[in-house]
């Protein structure tokens, strides 16, 4: 979900990752410790050096390894905002986590040629949709992604018309 907050001179553009969704990760990441516990521990094996110990082990590496990525996801799912400020004739990016510190780059708006939508097209499910601010340089800013297109569309045109209005 896409938070627009838009005054006189600027629009700032946010894509949050909800402290809800963060949580939901946190959770999801105990459902696969389960199985390390159901194949190695509660069976109270005996004798480790059999195949199926051995393939009891490996499925609960892979657990493991599921846990860990969810886990990461939690804590380092990156938010960004893009402010665009009339006043002082700048675009300001913003890019942070939990885990990865807050990192900010400034543009000129005379330094910026289009805003795009870019469709990103998976191998299973839905595209999602990112909005991309390319500049002059050949550069490619990338903010966003979202499943729903009709969303980001509106927020490009809402940006579009932000930047129109001193040309």
């Amino acid at each position: 979900m896409l938070e627009v907050v838009e005054t006189a001179d600027t629009l700032e553009v946010t894509s949050p990752m909800p402290v809800g969704r963060r949580v939901l990760f946190g959770l999801l990441a105990l459902i696969p410790l389960a199985a390390p516990y159901e194949l190695l521990l509660k069976p109270g094996w005996e004798n480790i050096v059999n195949p199926f110990f051995g393939l009891a082990a490996i499925l609960s590496l892979g657990a493991i390894l599921v846990s860990a990525f969810l886990v990461w996801a939690a804590i380092a799912g990156l938010e960004s905002r893009a402010r665009f400020d009339h006043a002082h004739r700048t675009l300001t990016t913003a890019f942070w986590a939990p885990v990865v510190p807050l990192t900010t780059h400034a543009y000129s708006l005379n330094d910026l040629r289009a805003v795009r939508i870019e469709t990103i097209e998976w191998s299973e499910g839905c595209p999602s949709y990112s909005l991309q601010i390319e500049t002059l340089d050949g550069r490619a800013l990338k903010f966003t992604s979202e499943d729903d297109r009709c969303e980001v569309e509106a927020v490009q045109s809402r940006i579009a018309r932000f930047l129109a209005r001193d040309r």
